[in-house]
């Protein structure tokens, strides 16, 4: 089982829990957990340590072919025990027994995966002990130096080469006189470097990755040694490795990155530099290679979690380390007032650019990043609410090892900080929109409504891309976190729904909104209180826009119908098709608008200017037939939920958000899908467009439910001029001339000459529905 394990990481967690006595019930551990019983677990977990040492060596004396595969179980959980505790390996009876019992299989000529496994715990179990030793024999550090040199430079295993490194600076500081091999390395692979060139890329690979770990690890060797050269070692290797950052090959480039990533986690202020932070944006830009990406924020997590494991060490030599029972890093704030690291300035240096790969295309790029987001966060480098919408973005993530991460760490910060989640909401849908298109590989700027069902409905049940599931699991996840509040998740409802009130031309607003739109129809409501809201507030926004923007439509047709025609004996109108021309991509002809469908036997209009349609007006008329699909899309989705959970008119009239609600009504659910696919929100190209627009929209408004004349008594409005025949009258005639208006504007039908409207100016108009 243990060589099966990818990582010791569950099997340091048991013996952890075991040592703190985590697993005695809650009530024994409030009331004080007995020390005698702590240091009884502990001398256990002492004679088990000896035991596996023991049982390492029986292994070996008795297997001589086979024994280091037989040996790799018992130096595995040596290392677990190690990673825990490394005092349980140095036992206060003979400190140095675990180091001189183990060192002598570093000799090993064995070339193989199980080999390297075993070379490795057992280089991890003597770096980790040896800074606890006071003094070691000589000739045991003598040879154990002389063991790993011959290793970092002839080992094929790279893995095996790292520890090797780590463990001979561990050793140089253990006996004083580290320097002088740590500098010998240093120079025989810049020789190597300066012989190979760019030809033989293994050699070359390897050499920057052992330069770059030898400054990393003998840093501090250096710096505490009377070698002139120290400062120009570092200085020299930068630009070394930026001279092999232009290599053609990818592999000798992700080696020169790496290797830069190991000199700046031993010399962080480099990365404040301009010429490397220059590196490091084109490393973490957009379009560069996901094997640099991923070197570059590989480089960027070792150093948080070398800075953090450096505080933790301050923290114990100071006496201010408090231990946890559950093994949580406990940090200080290091950018905090007063701090001098320069962590958080680093981090805040290259935020921007961490956070937008954490949305990249690549899910392993995705995951390095949002672990940096993770650390960050632990620490409190940033202001936790930058980073929100990214996390809700990543809640739609298809791979669940990033979502379940994001939602974790949303979890938490909504514990701590629950309005830093409301309050960036919108900008999260705006992001996770975004990132499930460059997902599914069509850019939200070139779709259009259409691709937009496709993506995210599916009448058949069936997603056309994957993506879409995810995307509806991830915001409902977030919903779930926030609807036990009923102002919270109102809150969400609102914000969303107010996106379609006034939506701003772009290239990406259509597949937005219908994103909107599919989210809201799908939220997972437990109330009856939570559907009743939505519609509360969508009618609140169609009696807002509804009037104004069918008005400005009906009055944008009629200008369309003015009285300059061009026309033939028989009274017809003739389109002027030499004066054609095309302003922003929508042809227009001066003094006329005209469409070429033979099956509506539509007759061309000509505009009451006879030189142009002027830009302003183009926008304008765009922009409200832009905002009345959001309506339509709003009317839609209301409907859908009156059908989905059984709501009338009667109990949507009756709903008050401001009443507490006493009791709790149960909610029951329909199937049935929500297709939006069916309403046109595009730019109308040309008049037969609008005048469909208009129709649909009016069309939509018609068949809304008599709900909605509860929220227009709310309004203020002008009275009506007096018409004969009394208030039924009045009522009646104004809905028999809007008919009488829309069926003049129809396809074909009367030619005759149309009446400019009255009282249709710019005021929401005032509309009963009975």
């Amino acid at each position: 089982m243990l060589r099966r394990m990818s990582s010791h990481q569950t099997l340091a967690v048991v013996i952890k829990r075991n040592l703190a006595l985590d697993f005695f019930p809650q009530s024994s551990k409030a009331a004080g957990i007995n020390p005698v019983l702590l240091a009884s677990v502990r001398r256990r977990c002492e004679l088990m340590c000896k035991c596996l040492l023991e049982k390492v060596l029986q292994v070996a004396e008795t297997n001589s072919e086979e024994g280091e595969g037989r040996m790799l179980p018992y130096v595995l959980l040596l290392h677990a025990f190690c990673l825990v505790d490394p005092t349980l390996c140095a036992p206060a009876s003979d400190p140095s027994q675990f180091v001189i019992t183990l060192q002598p299989y570093l000799k090993s000529q064995s070339d193989n995966r199980v080999a390297a496994q075993l070379l490795e715990s057992i280089l991890f179990i003597i770096d980790t002990v040896l800074p606890l030793l006071r003094k070691l024999p000589q000739n045991v550090l003598e040879e154990l130096e002389q063991d790993l040199k011959q290793m970092i430079v002839r080992h094929s295993f790279l893995t095996v080469v790292h520890a090797c490194i780590k463990c001979l600076c561990s050793a140089g500081k253990v006996s004083g006189k580290g320097a002088s091999g740590v500098e010998y390395l240093i120079q025989l692979f810049y020789k190597r470097l300066d012989a190979l060139g760019f030809d033989n890329k293994q050699q070359v690979g390897r050499s920057l990755f052992c330069l770059g770990l030898l400054i990393r690890y003998g840093s501090s060797i250096l710096h505490g040694s009377d070698s002139n050269s120290r400062n120009l070692d570092v200085a020299s290797s930068i630009n070394l490795f930026k001279k092999y950052l232009q290599a053609e090959d990818f592999i000798i480039k992700v080696r020169a990155l790496q290797a830069l990533g190991y000199v700046l986690i031993a010399r962080p202020e480099h990365m404040l530099q301009k010429d490397v932070g220059k590196i490091l944006e084109a490393t973490l830009s957009a379009h560069t290679d996901a094997r640099l990406k991923m070197q570059s924020l590989q480089n960027m997590y070792e150093y948080l979690l070398d800075a953090e494991s450096q505080m933790e060490i301050d923290k114990a030599s100071n006496g201010e380390v408090t231990h946890s029972v559950e093994g949580v890093h406990s940090v200080s704030v290091a950018a905090g007032a007063g701090d001098t690291n320069i962590c958080g300035g680093i981090v805040q240096l290259y935020w921007d650019f961490i956070l937008g790969r954490s949305l990249d295309i690549n899910e392993h790029v995705r995951e390095a990043a949002i672990k940096i987001v993770e650390i960050v966060l632990r620490q409190g480098l940033v202001h936790p609410i930058t980073c929100v919408p990214y996390l809700i973005a990543l809640e739609t993530d298809p791979e669940e090892v990033n979502s379940e991460l994001a939602h974790r760490l949303l979890m938490n910060m909504n514990e701590k900080y629950p309005a830093f989640c409301e309050s960036r909401l919108g900008d999260g849908l705006q992001l996770s929109f975004m990132f499930i298109h460059s997902m599914s590989g069509v850019p939200p700027e070139v779709s259009n409504g259409k691709a937009q069902a496709r993506l995210f409905n599916n009448t058949k049940g069936k997603s056309d891309v994957g993506s879409s599931k995810h995307a509806r699991h991830g915001v409902a996840r977030i919903y779930k976190l926030i609807r036990g509040n009923r102002i919270s998740r109102n809150r969400f409802m609102s914000s969303v729904v107010h996106k379609f009130e006034t939506p701003t031309c772009s290239d990406s607003v259509i597949p937005f909104l219908i994103y909107c739109t599919e989210i809201l129809a799908l939220l997972p409501f437990t109330l009856l209180d939570e559907p009743l809201y939505l519609i509360y507030t969508i009618n609140r926004v169609v009696q807002v826009r509804a009037g104004t923007l069918e008005s400005n439509m009906k009055d944008f047709l009629h200008s369309l119908q003015g009285n300059d025609h061009n026309g033939n004996d028989n009274g017809m109108v003739q389109p002027d098709r030499e004066r054609n021309r095309s302003i922003d991509g929508i042809n227009i002809i001066s003094g006329e608008l005209y469409g070429q469908q033979n099956d509506l036997n539509m007759n061309p209009i000509s505009s009451r200017d006879p030189h142009s349609i002027s830009r302003s007006d183009l926008q304008k008329i765009q922009a409200d037939c832009l905002a009345a699909g959001a309506v339509q899309l709003l009317l839609k989705l209301k409907r859908h939920l009156k059908i989905v959970y059984g709501l009338d008119d009667i109990r949507c009239q009756a709903f008050s958000p401001n009443e507490v609600t006493k009791t709790v009504e149960s909610l029951s659910k329909q199937s049935v899908p929500f297709i939006v696919n069916d309403i046109n929100i595009d730019p109308p190209n040309t008049y037969e467009d609008l005048l469909r627009r208009y129709q649909d929209f009016k069309n939509a408004l018609k068949e809304d439910t008599i709900d909605y004349s509860t929220y227009t008594a709310n309004i203020k409005r002008k009275r009506p001029p007096q018409r004969r025949g009394g208030k039924a009258g009045r009522m009646v005639d104004m809905g028999d001339e809007d008919d009488e208006d829309d069926e003049n504007w129809g396809y074909g039908g009367s030619s005759r000459p149309m009446r400019t409207p009255r009282g249709r100016g710019t005021n929401t108009r005032s509309r009963q529905r009975l």
